[in-house]
């Protein structure tokens, strides 16, 4: 039985944005929510982040006409909420989430900005209950630091791009899965992986390897690193095999006692509880590794 599924996204496969190459991640969750028999993926939306929505948006698309199918790809936020204030009407993405799920219940990969997913909650309240989960990119256990290996702190990039939407989203009362930062730097896609696509041939295996190809080296020559992170992927392989993963129960806060706020997760921490992936099952880092190279195709 297959999972139906919309993906919120910032995909940045093969663009430049602020003098260097930018995320590719979110191309491989696309691509293996396609390619795999036990999702169904009934749409894409995008919203800023790792480029402006303009080429995130024109890259979804690219992506979607690749592999001929009949996916929606609809555009959403352009920028963050406003930080005080009155919130913004409801972009073509959210309205398009909204009929969505008022006719089905859905799981949502979020995995960008959670500015269009805020938007849903403050405009259609009526059809969260029909969000079976709703994995984000997002949080850190307390006091914790990102290294990309001995260069950061780094950023909480999703969270930090809309913390009043990260606020909203977390206050839902929606189902929450968080696979942030902590899970996926477990885990790189080093340049013979990319080698591997590359050598199965086809339109889709020759665009992923030449448009992952830079980012891929940035990681090497920016961070003395193998190869990167998949972070994104993480939230397709949530709602496939949640067995590869340790998990717990936790509360959550946003602490603004710093310079920047920070999305934190503590099993002490009362109120509403998210279930945190802290890490891999035995075996679990392999085959997530090994799902990601080898749906791309």
């Amino acid at each position: 039985m297959s999972t139906s599924l919309l993906i919120d996204t910032d995909v940045a496969l093969g663009l430049r944005h602020d003098g260097r190459p930018r995320d590719i991640d979110d191309g491989f969750a696309i691509v293996e929510a396609i390619n795999v028999d036990d999702l169904e993926l009934r749409g894409v939306t995008t919203v800023f982040g790792n480029a402006p929505i303009d080429a995130v948006h024109r890259v979804a698309r690219e992506i979607i006409d690749l592999k001929k199918v009949n996916v929606p790809v609809v555009e959403g936020a352009a920028q963050p909420l406003p930080q005080q204030g009155d919130l913004p009407d409801a972009n073509p993405a959210v309205e398009f989430l909204a009929s969505q799920l008022a006719r089905a219940p859905l799981a949502v990969a979020a995995i960008g900005p959670l500015t269009n997913m805020a938007l849903l909650v403050y405009h259609h309240p009526e059809v969260l209950t029909n969000i079976t989960s709703l994995i984000i990119v997002a949080g850190r256990s307390p006091g914790v630091q990102f290294y990309i290996g001995d260069v950061g702190p780094v950023r909480d990039f999703n969270f930090e791009n809309d913390v009043r939407a990260a606020e909203l989203v977390m206050a839902s009362g929606v189902p929450l899965i968080l696979a942030g930062f902590e899970l996926t730097s477990q885990v790189t896609i080093t340049e013979a992986d990319l080698a591997t696509i590359a050598a199965r041939g086809g339109a889709t295996s020759d665009y992923f390897h030449n448009n992952s190809l830079a980012w891929c080296q940035y990681w090497m020559e920016e961070f003395q690193e193998p190869g990167f992170h998949p972070w994104d992927s993480a939230a397709i392989a949530w709602l496939r095999h949640p067995e590869y993963f340790r998990s717990e129960s936790r509360g959550w806060k946003i602490d603004r006692s710093g310079e920047t706020p920070r999305l934190e997760c503590n099993r002490n921490l009362p109120g509403t509880t998210v279930t945190y992936c802290t890490g891999f099952a035995p075996g679990g880092a392999d085959a997530f590794v090994r799902d990601v190279v080898n749906t791309v195709y």
